[in-house]
């Protein structure tokens, strides 16, 4: 049979003789080089001078077409591994950019770092829920009282839904029962649960409120209910104590006159580092966000005091359009004490309230300076 392949076995002289088949022509011999791997069989041919179409001891026994095909095949299982692997690769970082930033690794233990912000205070410890719980009916507006439209020096502006005044029902006897509630006062949600029933606005809640709005109502609620004339006692320069008189409708009310973007964010740019800011004035939940976190670390005997830095993570939404929390958070923490003075500066000159640096009159005619006290007096006119 032409085709067949030759005999690659050695005939001793005694075999019976097979018919002989064309010879395959002899290749040039290539002196055997000493292998320098270690190996026991150092005459071992080796791969780069074997001849195409031989086996692994150099014997032919493939077919130049048979070993083309087989390398050809190769190629191409090779060609489509690669594609195989880049494709995957792709895929697992797209799959990775679409992932959230708590999903990213080391997230968790970013936010464990003693100098981070945990979700910066986004969210209200557990029991300060469960103790608020306990006032919710308590709060329930008092939709069917006589009110007022009382102005807020906010405008309204950072509020959705809420126009430049707002509802707010006059005290009734109900509410003396809020007053003389031992209970209550000593809970510290007095005044939450006192504005919240005189709130008569479907689209604004106590927590909502701006530190400066909430102020303002308050202060209409005293003057309304007891007269605007507030006993106080101060400390003249001579050191002593003294009974006076000081009229609330003197207070001067500041007014937001600036207009926030659609979220309710205004725009700042720090001088020294250049950073486009987005921050937002404090409301009531944030206030009391803050002073849980401080007293929760004084509570562990921690050796600093963060609200400096708590403040400013519920001030600022953002860095130079990353809303990341973490990065806001590391941003604060590397901000520049210039641009953290004059950040604050801004801030207080922009944000809206009531100012309560006063000067009152002494019986000897003496003006002092000092601060509107907010205490248990403040309700109770005698």
């Amino acid at each position: 049979m032409p085709d067949k392949k030759p005999n690659v076995f050695q005939t001793g002289g005694d075999t019976p003789q097979v018919p002989q088949q064309p010879q395959v022509p002899q290749q040039p011999q290539v002196p055997q080089q000493p292998v320098e791997t270690g190996e026991s069989n150092p005459s071992a041919p080796r791969p780069e001078l074997m001849n195409e179409g031989t086996d692994t001891l150099g014997n032919p026994h493939v077919s130049n077409g048979e070993m083309q095909a087989a390398q050809e095949m190769l190629r191409r299982t090779q060609v489509q591994l690669d594609e195989r692997a880049k494709a995957m690769e792709e895929k697992a970082m797209a799959t990775e950019q679409r992932l959230p930033v708590q999903a990213l690794p080391g997230y968790a233990e970013m936010l464990q770092d003693p100098m981070e912000p945990i979700s910066t205070l986004s969210q209200e410890p557990q029991e300060v829920l469960e103790e608020k719980k306990k006032y919710t009916q308590l709060c329930e507006p008092k939709w069917d009282a006589p009110f007022d439209l009382i102005p807020l020096p906010s405008k309204g502006k950072i509020y959705n839904g809420v126009k430049e005044s707002v509802k707010m029902s006059y005290m009734s006897g109900s509410d003396e029962n809020i007053l003389t509630s031992a209970n209550l006062l000593e809970s510290g949600e007095f005044l939450r649960v006192l504005i919240s029933r005189n709130l008569l606005e479907r689209n604004l809640t106590y927590d909502d409120l701006t530190l400066g709005d909430r102020n303002a109502l308050m202060l209409w609620l005293r003057g309304s209910s007891f007269g605007n004339m507030y006993p106080m006692t101060i400390v003249t320069g001579k050191g002593k104590s003294e009974e006076v008189d000081f009229d609330l409708n003197e207070l001067k009310y500041i007014y937001l006159d600036e207009d926030p973007d659609e979220n309710g964010y205004f725009d700042y740019t720090c001088p020294q580092g250049g950073n486009q800011l987005k921050y937002r004035f404090l409301t009531v939940m944030d206030e009391d966000l803050i002073e849980t976190k401080v007293e929760v670390d004084e509570e562990a005997k921690e050796p600093l005091n963060k609200k400096s830095t708590y403040t400013l993570q519920q001030q600022i939404v953002s860095v130079d359009g990353d809303s990341n929390p973490v990065v806001v958070g590391k941003f604060i923490d590397n901000m520049r004490l210039g641009d953290i003075k004059s950040f604050r500066k801004h801030y207080n000159e922009r944000e809206s309230g009531v100012d309560l640096n006063i000067e009152v009159q002494t019986a000897g005619g003496e003006s002092v300076s000092t601060f509107l006290p907010f205490n248990f007096n403040f309700f109770w006119a005698n």
